[in-house]
């Protein structure tokens, strides 16, 4: 067993499937196949069972995957660690939530490169849960999340503040403001259950004396950029952040809806694994950076 089975076992895990696996890794099928049988028959046991939608790891293969993922996870940063001592161009991996990745880091990006030119900033975005998950496993240098973070083994710090705003569309029929009652007798587009930033927002309601079943949520959708392009076309009200409409307010797209008592503000927090040490002092310095101008560079 070595580490690019490992790989291809995690790859397997995360699509569900051993095709799809094989497709992303470039390799067939039957080849991918072989070696998952080989690692089962190194390991004395199944790894995969079968269901209706592919494959899911057994309870000894959440085990391998667990530690595939540590593994794997230590080689690569190995590798990168070396590179970044032999090179002067130095890489800091960065992972945002879609809204922070999308509306709050270009300009701050910007900002850091003219200042940090020596470093790359490898980027990817991904749910907050995700980020969670992956900077738990060491996967990334620094990750910036909606919420407080829920593993309390890492360290978070606040690094803005964002309100929430209730929209409409420009043409579509909604007085300018609504009372918390009236909210019912309007469509509202909303995120799917899963996302944080929903169940930050149902919290919120409920907290303010909404009662989430009574509202009118004809669909749920996968991102604040759907959400929005929703809402722009007159589908339903939306509760958006303010990063993300900030240029359609301006051209007269969407206009905000006041509604009394329902004022809404999500913190964003940047989080690393707790006891990590950063590759240098500058890598820190840079890290430390980006907390500190975030707020004042937003796009």
């Amino acid at each position: 067993m070595n580490v690019l089975n490992l790989k291809m076992f995690i790859k397997i895990v995360e699509t569900g499937s051993i095709s799809k696996a094989a497709e992303l890794m470039n390799i067939s099928q039957s080849a991918l196949s072989q070696q998952l049988r080989a690692m089962e028959l190194e390991i004395g046991t199944r790894l995969f069972e079968r269901n209706y939608n592919g494959v899911v790891p057994t309870d000894t293969g959440k085990i391998v995957s667990h530690y595939a993922t540590e593994i794997t996870s230590s080689y690569d940063r190995m590798f990168l660690d070396i590179s970044n001592s032999q090179n002067q161009n130095k890489t800091i991996h960065i992972m945002a939530n879609p809204c922070v990745y999308s509306y709050a880091l270009p300009c701050t990006l910007y900002h850091v490169k003219n200042n940090y030119p020596q470093y790359t900033l490898q980027m990817e975005v991904m749910s907050s849960q995700n980020i969670e998950e992956k900077i738990t496993k060491g996967q990334a240098d620094m990750g910036i999340i909606i919420g407080k973070p829920k593993d309390k083994n890492l360290s978070s710090k606040k690094v803005f503040t964002d309100r929430f705003c209730l929209v409409a569309g420009e043409k579509m029929e909604v007085p300018d403001q609504l009372s918390s009652e009236e909210l019912y007798d309007y469509p509202l587009l909303m995120l799917v259950k899963n996302q944080k930033t929903r169940q930050l927002l149902d919290k919120s309601l409920v907290k303010n004396g909404i009662q989430i079943g009574r509202l009118h949520i004809p669909y749920t959708l996968e991102s604040t950029e759907s959400i929005k392009l929703s809402a722009i076309n007159g589908f339903g009200l939306a509760f958006l952040p303010y990063m993300a409409i900030k240029k359609e307010l301006y051209h007269k797209q969407l206009r905000i809806i006041e509604c009394p008592g329902l004022e809404f503000e999500n913190d964003y927090y940047s989080i690393k694994r707790s006891g990590d040490v950063p590759a240098s002092p500058e890598s820190a310095k840079l890290i430390k950076y980006i907390e500190k101008i975030l707020k004042d560079t937003i796009c």
